[in-house]
């Protein structure tokens, strides 16, 4: 495994820390050039584009401790901003680059950035974007040979300068580096805080999971706003194995596939989930090591049903924007998570916080190397989660055979008529109905039983969908034989408590709301009114 000491060398000096990887391949950015081609980034390439970065963010007066936002898609260009700003012992801000303009002026406002940094290709009104936030404005463009270093308009020396320094002895990888915003884009944000001593801990720990090397091509369609999607790139950086970026969608996630056959697959259930419905040998997985899941809960039946079309098994993991990524399940149980890394211990405990033994349900505490420093200017919100050096999770969960399971989220727990119901348990019966293309269960209130169960479903057939959209009387039937269906298949497989009371149905053609990271948005699935 890498030492700390090495990792940093590799991030910040990948010319003299690994020069055995100078020209090769680092990065490939899907259509990434301004014609649509496909950007072929080696670590020469990436370095260059960090001493730029390094010597625009000084000439910015940039210093140690200073937050820095950065709102644009994934790229080489913004790959290597957050290395720069970690050289420079400041603090990287990647958000959302869905964001609207008023919300990322928002955060920025409320983070209190000194740079905001964006992308001209991503933004083309860049120049007069983002006029309230009380920061300095920065185009990542300008990083690119694409654009020319000149469009900087700093010195030669102070490139070449930067370039020599890129070993601080003065970096302190106990300050803050980095903030992942985990919600609150219209009032104070909520962002985890992370030191880059336990960031490259947590990396140099990952790697060696899958064997990550230079033959090993790692796809990536996750924002490196999102810890997952961060990690797993510098993970694959450090450990030279080329990334390949993408779309958060469907058809480029398809498309780089086809194209670059990786080794290694990065995804969330719902990427996986479309893959299934891709009709047979249009998709070849034979070059596949490894195929990772994360984000959100992965259904057993999905990861039973990919390895039955595809020939290779879906790896469920485990982590948090406040922990780190703490597990992968590459070999074991369907419904486990994983085992733990080493550096890490986790606890279950009941509602007393009295550790629980082997096999008993409780909340998930999280202690070790891997912890947030805590959020964002925000004691309060820091002491509720961060007890006795752990973190509770508010995920519930037990381990078995050195290996944790999750049961669900406790804020997502469904409580009917006092029967607690973990909405996972629920949507992973209705994913294995041939009806259900994607699924959602959330609880709504109930005026007698406190909360019941709904299901929101989207459909795999096109002839009920047609009939779910057709004339009043023909969808009222439809959604009348539907909901019939279903309930008796749930009555056969679900205990009484855990049935869905209510249904919403989406025809084939249209998705579930989705986040930034590709999970299913339930907030936007929740009623305005409460149900009787």
């Amino acid at each position: 495994m890498l030492s700390t000491e090495k990792a940093m060398q590799i991030v910040f000096d990948a010319e003299n820390g690994r020069p055995e990887h100078t020209d090769q391949i680092a990065v490939i950015q899907a259509a990434g050039h301004p014609d649509g081609t496909d950007k072929t980034v080696t670590y020469a390439d990436f370095q260059k584009m960090q001493d730029r970065a390094v010597a625009a963010f000084q000439s910015l007066k940039i210093e140690p401790r200073d937050r820095v936002l950065l709102n644009c898609p994934n790229s080489p260009e913004l790959a290597a901003a957050i290395a720069a700003i970690w050289r420079m012992g400041a603090v990287a801000v990647p958000v959302d680059f869905r964001l609207t303009e008023k919300e990322v002026e928002n955060v920025a406002n409320q983070v209190g950035v000194k740079l905001l940094c964006g992308s001209s290709r991503f933004n083309p009104n860049l120049t007069n974007s983002y006029t309230h936030a009380n920061a300095r404005k920065f185009d990542l463009k300008n990083l690119s040979d694409d654009a020319g270093f000149a469009s900087l308009d700093i010195d030669s020396s102070v490139v070449d300068n930067a370039g020599a320094a890129r070993n601080r002895p003065t970096l302190d990888v106990h300050a803050p580096a980095l903030v992942i915003l985990t919600s609150g884009t219209t009032g104070i944000p909520k962002g985890a805080v992370h030191d880059l001593h336990t960031l490259i801990n947590n990396l140099c720990q990952l790697g060696p999971l899958v064997d990550l090397n230079y033959g090993k091509k790692m796809l990536v369609p996750l924002p490196l706003s999102h810890v997952f999607g961060l990690e797993v790139f510098f993970a694959a950086f450090l450990h030279g194995s080329p990334v390949i970026f993408t779309e958060l969608s469907p058809q480029s996630f398809f498309t780089c596939a086809k194209k670059y056959e990786p080794q290694v697959y990065i995804g969330v259930p719902t990427l996986y989930g479309a893959m299934l419905a891709l009709p047979p040998g249009s998709l070849d997985l034979k070059k596949a090591e490894w195929v990772l899941s994360g984000g959100a809960t992965l259904p057993v039946s999905l990861a039973q049903d990919f390895e039955k079309k595809y020939g290779i098994r879906l790896c469920n993991g485990y982590g948090s924007t406040e922990s780190k990524i703490i597990a992968f399940n590459l070999e074991g149980p369907l419904d486990a998570v994983g085992k733990i890394i080493p550096s890490v211990k986790v606890t279950i405990t009941d509602e007393n916080g009295k550790a629980l033994p082997d096999g008993q349900t409780g909340e998930i505490h999280i202690s070790g190397s891997c912890l947030m420093m805590g959020y964002l200017d925000n004691p309060t919100a820091t002491m509720a989660v961060l007890k006795d050096g752990q973190y509770n999770t508010g995920d519930m969960g037990f381990m078995k055979d050195e290996r944790l399971y999750i049961s669900g989220r406790n804020k997502e727990m469904i409580v009917v008529a006092g029967n607690k119901v973990f909405p996972s348990e629920v949507e992973d019966v209705l994913r294995s109905h041939n009806l259900v293309k994607e699924v959602a269960v959330i609880g709504i209130p109930n005026k007698q039983l406190g909360q019941v169960v709904k299901a929101v479903v989207v459909l795999n057939d096109d002839e009920k969908s047609k009939k779910l959209e057709g004339d009043v009387q023909t969808a009222r039937t439809a959604r009348h034989d539907l909901i019939a269906e279903l309930k008796e298949f749930c009555k056969q497989h679900l205990k009484r408590e855990l049935r869905p009371m209510e249904y919403d149905f989406l025809p084939s053609h249209k998705a579930l709301p989705k986040t930034s990271s590709g999970k299913i948005d339930k907030k936007a699935l929740m009623p305005a009114t409460s149900s009787s």
